[in-house]
């Protein structure tokens, strides 16, 4: 499995998992601890992804702490990060250069063709893809762009592989959100392309804790369970990690983007007409 909180690929609720919902919603609780436990995003992938221009307008969705807004910022475009979670926001609002609204994928609190990109990084796979599809389609331009980003851990180099074992619980299974199909299959996005860039997060022991109490399967899990699986965290930093070097966790970032299709174009004028370039 990766380390992208992939929901049950059931989609059913389980002791170990808890119910999709609530690990959905975990998230808010704790926002410290992903902001500083889960990895940034690679510039090179937003680029590939935007383009080399700059000055974009551009809709981070579900953009949690802001860290892939951040990212988007710093690449020259003008950002804004839209979340469900109050918790969530707080600490984005600590980034500068960054607008925040509260909303959810399913009802985008924007104008009709109002930006230039919608960027979605380790979120796509929680929305409810029947309605959120059709709002993502409504406010982008008609050249506009969607981009989605997971990092995934690259489970080849042992401690890594037990690191993310000890944060699934059950292994490492092959359940990987493909949004290949889910983008096809609604009519509103044209040829979806993908690629993989490659990158690394420097975590110390603390770090490492953090990175594993931001998961949301571990979020929910009761104080004595989670306890527990921290305390095999904790045993996998002192077995691998030679003080003062940091443990250097690998990532590929996988990435998809594809343009709205001549259906989503020609469904967006019927709404409304396209929002001025501000």
């Amino acid at each position: 499995m990766t380390t992208d909180d992939p929901a049950p690929a059931t989609g059913r609720d389980t002791p170990e998992t808890g119910s999709n919902a609530a690990r959905a919603q975990s998230f808010g609780a704790v926002a410290t601890a992903y902001d500083a436990g889960r990895p940034t995003f690679p510039a090179e992938a937003l680029t590939w992804i935007l383009g080399p221009g700059r000055g974009l307008q551009v809709l981070d969705l579900g953009a949690g702490t802001g860290k892939l807004a951040a990212v988007a910022a710093g690449l020259g475009h003008d950002v804004i990060a839209v979340d469900p979670s109050q918790e969530m926001l707080e600490v984005c609002r600590r980034r500068p250069g960054l607008d925040t609204m509260m909303g959810a994928a399913e009802s985008i609190p924007l104008a009709h063709a109002s930006v230039d990109a919608v960027i979605v990084g380790q979120a796509f796979h929680w929305f409810d893809h029947a309605r959120a599809l059709p709002e993502i389609a409504r406010v982008l331009r008609p050249n506009g762009v969607l981009g989605l980003l997971w990092n995934r851990a690259d489970t080849v180099v042992p401690w890594v592989r037990r690191m993310v074992q000890t944060m699934q619980g059950d292994g490492l299974g092959g359940d990987r959100f493909d949004p290949v199909p889910v983008l096809l299959q609604s009519g509103l996005f044209a040829l979806v392309e993908d690629t993989r860039f490659r990158h690394w997060q420097d975590l110390d022991r603390n770090g490492l804790r953090q990175l594993a109490q931001s998961h949301s399967r571990i979020a929910v899990l009761t104080e004595s369970r989670r306890d527990a699986v921290l305390d095999q965290v904790d045993a996998i930093y002192e077995n691998t990690a030679r003080p003062p070097e940091p443990l250097r966790m690998p990532y590929f970032t996988d990435c998809y983007r594809a343009r709205p299709s001549d259906l989503a174009n020609y469904r967006r004028t019927l709404d409304a007409p396209v929002a001025p370039h501000l």
